[in-house]
């Protein structure tokens, strides 16, 4: 069975089903379209450029009770917070930003409405996934040459493997939480390091957070303290990527806080498709 429905950036949500009364039908537009160039040698073409069009996605919106259910679907809509986004279940959920383009009004019939609805599709089909990396003390490649007592530097360091099952490259949002100095976030694939973020900045306090977001539409690099968040892209190290996405397969994330504190990393990656 089917399952479609919107919500917006404070979780508002409109369900199309039978409890609602509005169904959304004949849906057209969540396949894959593709805007292709090529360069003809003699008759014989050669792909140049793949592009994912902004499209749409069309379709039926049956209220079962009416004129009733148009006004509290159009009421829904004046409410909407920020970005909507269409989330739809076949076999895989994931969800598309969408913004209504056009809905039809026309006669009952049998007391039912049914109304020509299109959204404008503003992204590819996408999936968020969070996990937490917590850290702890770091053994490796410590030595105790000595029979008197002797203090050596201490390191806590956490690590998680996240796939990116996607075919184009995902976009992370890091969030960190806790005491930092000069943080560090590394993406190994098995030894090689592949990319690498590192803030030059530093938090006191366990409530303390740093967000650092590569999602195109929502980039950010901020830092939170005292209930005053701040801006900190210039504090960032420049020799590093910081912004971080994950190319198509499974890697390795390693966590480094540059405290002896058990701070937390939430990693979510966005993971973008072509259709649904």
């Amino acid at each position: 069975m089917r399952i479609f429905y919107l919500v917006d950036d404070i979780g508002a949500t409109f369900t199309f089903d039978h409890l609602t009364k509005a169904l959304f039908t004949e849906v057209e537009g969540i396949g894959i379209e593709r805007d292709n160039t090529y360069v003809n040698f003699d008759g014989t073409y050669k792909l140049v450029k793949r592009e994912n069009p902004m499209g749409s996605i069309s379709g039926k919106i049956i209220f079962l009770n009416g004129y009733e259910g148009y006004t509290e679907f159009l009421n829904y809509l004046k409410k909407c917070r920020g970005s909507l986004r269409l989330f739809y279940k076949a076999d895989n959920l994931k969800y598309v930003y969408v913004e209504l383009k056009s809905i039809t009004k026309t006669e009952l019939e049998s007391g039912v409405l049914q109304c020509s609805t299109t959204f404008d599709k503003l992204s590819m089909w996408l999936s968020r996934t969070t996990n937490t990396i917590s850290v702890e003390e770091n053994n490796l490649n410590k030595a105790y040459p000595y029979t008197y007592p002797y203090t050596y530097s201490r390191s806590f360091v956490g690590t998680m493997t996240f796939t990116n099952h996607s075919s184009y490259k995902a976009p992370l949002r890091i969030e960190i939480t806790g005491k930092t100095y000069h943080p560090t976030i590394e993406i190994y694939q098995k030894e090689q390091l592949i990319s690498k973020m590192r803030m030059l900045v530093s938090t006191t306090n366990a409530s303390d957070k740093l967000v650092i977001n590569a999602i195109p539409t929502e980039q950010e690099m901020s830092m939170t303290s005292g209930g005053k968040t701040t801006n900190i892209y210039s504090n960032q190290d420049f020799n590093c990527d910081n912004f971080l996405y994950l190319p198509s397969g499974s890697y390795t994330i390693r966590f480094e806080p540059g405290v002896t504190e058990k701070t937390t990393c939430k990693v979510t990656i966005i993971e973008m498709y072509e259709g649904n």
